[in-house]
């Protein structure tokens, strides 16, 4: 068989130069999948549901059909934070051989590692898991071994521009956030130490923050002593003398510089929009001061102590809204939920005014609308 007869045989979408996010619905926690334009994959978190595995759905639809980077499916799996609805499937990760369908190239997490000048060591001991999930963190530590941080963000080792296509990872040192931001409080230690992600290609723009707490947001966005980013911009002017903003703090840009030159077409809430995540520094750093859409990626609330989302997302100083599709549907909204049992996904074309926000109830319906 030719290769062009194996490219005809492959989906269109492989060939397109937009991006996909997928955002799952997977009740509480979160798991977010991302198609750069440049046809390689990035996860972003594990979480799963005991109706719903997000690895199963990519290893059927997604992986095969991306272009292999350094001989893996996955370019980068970036953990946020190590809590249990943040990393349900991680045990899949750890089963898989070096050279299997779900095993990242880069993985990017919080980590145990001291490095050579700031230490970046979690503490795990506050860590505040469930007992049934002790074997999920165990898993989590088990990949760190024969890997070497520091974080980083992809290099563009192909050497194919795409302009106007960037992303960054940016958070808190954990010995900072235990020292400093939150010496007391381990829930707030445990979210504090989220890595936050940042995606922009064209005029689009999307905002992954995982469980943040408020006062580690304020501090990356003031780029506070602890702090650190990476970041990768795939044009080709930034491409030339750069490499070191995938590694280190150099001369990236920060968060608050992007938020307030570029605004943000999509938030996804912190901490599944509880209101312990609400983040008026966020808000206040950002171009018209709100994002276009707020999705919330919600958990099951089942006790008194779940907390609740918080209702300032759905305000008109919460989002400036857009329209979005669910079942076919055309709908205004400023803010969306997984909570409704709807898979999203999210279509950023390099060319066009606002992005496609689809709402579907079955996953591999979405796969149509790629």
């Amino acid at each position: 068989m030719s290769f062009l007869d194996i490219l005809s045989e492959k989906p269109d979408w492989v060939r397109s130069d937009t991006m996909h996010v997928f955002i799952f619905n997977i009740g509480r926690g979160l798991s977010i999948f991302i198609r750069t334009p440049t046809n390689h994959g990035i996860i972003y978190d594990l979480g799963s549901s005991v109706d719903f595995s997000p690895l199963e759905f990519l290893k059927g639809h997604i992986l095969p059909h991306l272009d292999k980077y350094n001989d893996n499916a996955i370019a980068q799996m970036i953990i946020s934070h190590p809590h249990g609805d943040h990393i349900t499937e991680i045990e899949k990760v750890c089963k898989a051989e070096r050279d299997g369908v779900v095993y990242p190239y880069y993985l990017t997490c919080p980590h145990d590692k001291d490095g050579t000048t700031n230490s970046e060591k979690v503490d795990w001991d506050r860590i505040t898991n469930r007992e049934s999930e002790s074997n999920l963190l165990e898993c989590y530590k088990n990949l760190l071994d024969g890997r070497e941080p520091p974080l980083r963000s992809l290099s563009n080792e192909s050497g194919l521009t795409v302009e106007n296509f960037e992303y960054g990872i940016f958070y808190v040192r954990p010995p900072y956030v235990g020292n400093i931001l939150h010496p007391a409080d381990d829930q707030k230690y445990s979210n504090g130490i989220s890595l936050i992600t940042y995606f922009k290609y064209g005029a689009h723009s999307i905002l992954l923050p995982g469980d943040v707490s408020p006062e580690s947001m304020a501090h990356i966005l003031e780029e506070g002593n602890g702090m650190e980013k990476r970041y990768t911009a795939f044009g080709s002017y930034e491409m030339e003398d750069n490499e070191e903003w995938t590694q280190e703090n150099a001369t990236q840009p920060s968060l608050k510089t992007l938020l307030d030159n570029h605004g943000l077409s999509i938030l996804l809430a912190p901490h599944h929009g509880l209101e312990s995540g609400y983040s008026t520094d966020l808000y206040s750093s950002m171009r018209n001061e709100r994002p276009h859409l707020v999705i919330i990626s919600e958990k099951r609330h089942t006790g008194e102590n779940d907390g609740s989302v918080d209702p300032r997302y759905q305000r008109d100083t919460g989002a400036l809204g857009l329209t979005i599709n669910i079942d076919g549907k055309d709908e205004d909204h400023r803010s969306i939920s997984t909570r409704n049992n709807h898979h999203i996904l999210i279509k950023f074309h390099p060319d066009t005014d606002d992005p496609d926000v689809i709402l579907r109830s079955d996953a591999e319906d979405l796969i149509t609308e790629m």
